[in-house]
């Protein structure tokens, strides 16, 4: 690409650089996921053009009732189609449910819910995503279920998967609480989604080495799906 300047001394900053930050998603990456992998109960389904099999439904339905009707983030626009390309012949898509209260992310929580009522249910229907550690501590886990839900996430982040956790409640139709610790959630499963390296990364980065330029890529990432990813364009060193 070429880059028009306006004023002189800013093409002699440029001229003197030696390092090059730049984010993961969206700019190293087409920030256009698709859901590859589903993990629930201990079993890890590879996502493919079939069907799929019924034991992640519960997941992938859940996953579509903790995002927006229609979405715009690219996780959620990911996992809805899948789910209307999987489950429309199901009972799982609830195009008839009414939305009562989202409870949204925030910095002490990154998880959200979406409370439902259905047409004719006795109880409010209540689905979480976010971070797997978020999820993890509204299910309440402990030691030993947090280090086995750890080594799940290792997996699917090594894969250079973004990776999501999804849960679900069920509470009597009263005054809902404040906050989405007041709900009794289950774990339902994890959700890897993966995001292509955009194609003219790799050489970009060979002239930044060529011309001396180190390049840090920023993530919040998993460090193995930075790893993964780095892997993947020639960035180095892939170990820091």
């Amino acid at each position: 690409s070429r880059v028009l300047a306006r004023r002189l001394p800013a093409v002699e900053a440029l001229g003197s650089a030696s390092v090059l930050c730049t984010d993961k998603t969206g700019t190293l990456t087409e920030n256009r996921m698709r859901v590859a992998r589903l993990h629930w109960g201990g079993t890890l389904h590879v996502v493919g053009d079939g069907t799929l099999p019924e034991a992640v439904h519960e997941l992938l339905e859940f996953g579509i009732l903790a995002s927006q009707r229609d979405p715009f983030d690219p996780m959620e626009v990911a996992i809805k189609e899948l789910g209307v390309r999987t489950l429309s012949r199901t009972e799982h898509l609830h195009g008839d449910w009414s939305l009562l209260r989202e409870y949204p992310l925030s910095p002490d929580l990154l998880a959200m819910s979406h409370v439902w009522r259905s047409r004719d249910g006795q109880d409010y229907v209540i689905a979480a995503k976010g971070a797997p550690e978020a999820i993890a501590d509204l299910c309440h886990f402990d030691e030993a279920q947090w280090r086995t839900l750890s080594e799940q996430i290792r997996l699917l982040s090594d894969e250079g998967l973004r990776v999501l956790g999804v849960a679900n409640a069920y509470f009597k139709p009263t005054a809902l609480p404040a906050a989405q610790h007041d709900f009794d959630f289950e774990f339902v499963g994890l959700v890897g989604l993966g995001d292509p390296v955009r194609p003219a990364v790799p050489d970009a980065l060979r002239e930044c080495y060529n011309a001396g330029i180190r390049v840090i890529m920023i993530t919040g990432d998993y460090p193995g799906t930075a790893q993964h990813i780095a892997r993947q364009i020639g960035l180095t060193p892939m170990d820091e």
